[in-house]
């Protein structure tokens, strides 16, 4: 007994000197992400990228030791030198797989890719050759052989092993925590060295800090980021092939003005005379409707994100790291369109500032004045007016592009004695208070007179256009970023950013401007085709769609999308007409009916494997 102890003390220690001999093997394998990451010049840049790559990836082998360790307690030594193998071939084998995903589709493997790959008997996904697998087998079994040949030589000479492997531990520890440090501050002084390396490492989810700080007033957000972000240049990202081809658009002799507006969390079913009256009498013989649009996302990052990118959602965490703006706004400021940028709520709130935005100098951060979203839509709507008084006395006849997006909605509010045409309503909204039992039409009735409030204030921008002659050469697309659930299919779904059914991502589409012919478009269209729509109707740019998006042009009478893509914060879903296959962040996935219940069959359908590529399609070397 007294011989036990010792043994499985030095059986431990064994292990973990088994798990730090393997990070050299990890550290091997790893260096097949090296093609997709930008190699920073500068001392943050290389701080993180030393840091992190010994630090993350030394944190997952200490991770993987863990089950190692408590078998080391319990095993003999034949059984713990077969364990050892097993998991370390595994663990090995799993991160060769997951580089040759991230080679090819820029996601890292999780349940939903390997289900794919098990199902993908066409080789739609992933296709292998014969030489290929010969390959891939023959590494396998070398690296079997190998983990048990270190396994025997290790757990064989375990009382002899003098490596101090409890400090080596905690070196990697101290890397991986100095390697978060390093990224909160990076991420607040806008340092793209940094901030554009965070992709290429699996199970990577990089620590932020910027509210905290901010609130702590440790950080002056519009400061930090003059200082961070260089405004002249055009970032880009090893990782990226986008656009295909440099865009050639050359604006006529009369260019036309271009406004989009935005209603946070409008319904589709909330367009209506009763709801939106002053929107309904504008443009209902004057536009062209599309009754079944889909947002790019049941949330506002990615409804806004798809807007203006014409890309699926899963390229904004290249694009927010590597801080590139939408093309179509660099294309408005290369033509010297002025800029008139207003929000209601905060354009860092979700990353706009480094995104959408992030070639813009001196964008304004922050909400307008007024204690509720409400207030803040009033003075935004006279901000706007006021600018645009302005603009025309400085640079009148030139064109310009305004972006003006209401929050009302979002935030259930209306002003005490403001017009309230549905009724019942809640007086107030706390989403603590409802359930399954929740009466839901005073909650609908609520959101919609805000919405019918906000109506009332872009009428006064449209009676502004109108009154200086402009709304005739004007392009409006009036929509929003994502709709809103009130318990529609019974599930007790409220809010958004829950599900992909259409009560949280159909959404209203109008467009107005010259030459778009008024009518009604029955097929399905996506926040994706805008910026195609726009970029080739009004910047008057020759290259086809596929050069820059995911989309199409909206003017097409035959444009019906058989599938489309909505992400949110943690997944995306992709919306066929009787089914929606819904994957999490975590790789789980599942299969629904329109309203939500589980699908009879939960085998994909050649949709999904369509998406999938395509969502893939700007990265480079994806795919090959």
């Amino acid at each position: 007994m007294e011989k036990f102890i010792p043994n499985r003390r030095f059986y431990l220690r064994g292990s973990a000197f088994f798990a730090l001999i393997n990070l050299f093997v990890v550290w091997a394998i790893a260096t097949r992400y090296l093609p997709w990451l930008e190699t920073p010049d500068d001392p943050w840049g290389i701080a993180y990228l030393v840091t992190t790559w010994i630090g993350h990836f030394g944190l997952l082998v200490m991770l993987a030791w863990l089950p190692m360790g408590l078998l080391a307690l319990i095993l003999p030594k034949r059984p713990l030198i077969i364990a050892l193998t097993v998991l370390a071939g595994i663990g090995l084998w799993v991160l060769a797989l997951d580089t040759v995903v991230f080679g090819q589709y820029r996601f890292h493997i999780n349940h939903f890719m390997l289900s794919l790959f098990l199902h993908n008997e066409d080789g739609d996904i992933v296709s292998f050759s014969a030489t290929t697998w010969a390959t891939g087998i023959g590494v396998m079994a070398g690296l079997l052989l190998f983990e048990a040949w270190l396994a025997w030589r290790i757990i064989g000479r375990a009382q002899s092993i003098r490596f101090p492997v409890w400090k080596g531990f905690l070196t990697l520890l101290v890397m991986a925590l100095a390697s978060h440090a390093i990224h909160i501050v990076a991420d607040a002084r806008y340092k793209r060295s940094v901030t554009a390396q965070a992709s290429i490492y699996p199970l990577l989810f990089p620590a932020t800090a910027k509210g905290f700080m901010e609130d702590h007033g440790w950080l002056d957000p519009r400061a930090a980021r003059s200082r961070g972000l260089d405004v002249s240049k055009t970032p880009n990202a090893a990782t990226l092939d986008w656009p295909a081809h440099s865009l050639q658009c050359t604006p006529g002799k009369n260019p036309p003005n271009i406004i989009i507006i935005a209603l946070d969390s409008w319904r589709f079913d909330e367009y209506s005379q009763k709801t939106t009256p002053h929107l309904y009498s504008a443009f209902e013989q004057d536009a062209l409707r599309f009754n079944h649009h889909v947002s790019s996302g049941n949330a506002t990052r990615n409804g806004i994100f798809g807007l203006f990118y014409g890309l699926t959602g899963n390229y904004w965490g290249v694009m927010n790291d590597n801080e590139i703006g939408s093309l179509f706004i660099r294309t408005l400021q290369k033509h010297d369109y002025p800029l008139g940028l207003f929000g209601s709520a905060s354009f860092d709130g979700v990353g706009f500032d480094r995104t959408v935005f992030s070639s813009v100098p001196d964008l304004r951060l922050r909400t307008y004045q007024g204690a509720t979203p409400a207030e803040r839509d009033r003075n935004m709507t006279s901000e706007w007016l006021k600018w645009q008084a302005t603009r025309r006395q400085t640079e009148n006849g030139t064109p310009y592009f305004g972006f003006l997006f209401y929050d009302a909605p979002h935030g259930y509010s209306v002003p005490e004695g403001a017009e309230a045409p549905w009724q019942p309503s809640r007086e107030g909204m706390e989403y603590a208070e409802l359930g399954q039992d929740t009466d839901p039409i005073p909650v609908r009735n609520l959101h919609r007179n805000a919405a019918h409030y906000d109506d009332a204030l872009i009428a006064q921008v449209i009676a502004d256009l109108k009154r200086h002659g402009e709304w005739d050469n004007t392009w409006i697309v009036v929509t929003s970023d994502h709709g809103q659930s009130f318990n529609d299919t019974g599930h007790n779904f409220w809010g958004h950013n829950s599900n992909f059914s259409r009560y949280q991502t159909q959404v209203p589409m109008i467009i107005h401007g010259p030459g778009v012919e008024k009518g009604v478009h029955e097929g399905t269209t996506s926040h994706l085709d805008v910026v195609p729509t726009l970029m080739r109707h009004a910047l008057n740019c020759s290259n086809p769609p596929s050069d820059y998006s995911m989309g199409s042009d909206m003017l097409d009478p035959t444009l019906d999308h058989p599938w489309v893509i909505a992400h949110s914060y943690l997944g995306y879903g992709i919306i066929e007409s009787d089914r929606i296959t819904e994957v999490k962040d975590n790789g789980a996935w599942e299969i629904y009916d329109p309203d939500m219940n589980p699908a009879p069959t939960q085998a994909f359908s050649p949709a999904v494997f369509e998406a999938v590529r395509q969502m893939s399609r700007f990265y480079t070397g994806a795919g090959t």
